[in-house]
């Protein structure tokens, strides 16, 4: 956690951002976070801990910590942001379903190569990617199918 926390006080002063108590308490937080969690919920878990932080600062953070490449934001097609810190942890990507809201991570070497293939043979040099495939997990397919059997035994 340390490493995390001097490298990221050095990203702020290397772009002219200030380093505070605040700052240091939610980065704390977002490194003990192993799970994907909204600005919200970051914000409710540290007022629970008995943190004074205003939201708009939780929010600040989270963009700079995004920016320093050290948390991730994922973009849901609900338009809410998720959240999972990064820094020490090796590249996933992520299937999301649209029903529950469910992530998966997942790690796929062919698809790695393949990306770096399309980037090289447009002359691109890839500096990093973000995958999110959306669609429906087995959970929710499974429940769709009981119902629609329950609707037909009903007719």
């Amino acid at each position: 956690m340390e490493n995390v926390i001097v490298k990221f006080k050095d990203f702020l002063k290397s772009h002219n951002f200030l380093w505070s108590k605040e700052r240091e308490i939610i980065t704390e937080q977002v490194i003990d976070n192993d799970y994907h969690f909204t600005a919200d919920d970051l914000f409710i878990q540290l007022n629970q801990k008995g943190k004074n932080i205003s939201r708009a600062t939780v929010y600040r953070t989270l963009d700079l910590l995004e920016k320093s490449h050290f948390v991730s934001r994922i973009q849901m097609q609900s338009g809410k942001h998720l959240y999972e810190h990064i820094f020490g942890h090796e590249h996933h990507d992520h299937l999301i379903c649209q029903e529950c809201g469910k992530i998966i991570e997942f790690q796929c070497e062919g698809i790695e190569e393949l990306q770096k293939k399309v980037a090289l043979e447009n002359n691109f040099r890839m500096t990093g990617h973000c995958l999110k495939i959306y669609g429906i997990c087995s959970d929710c397919q499974k429940k769709k199918e009981t119902k629609n059997e329950s609707e037909r035994e009903g007719e």
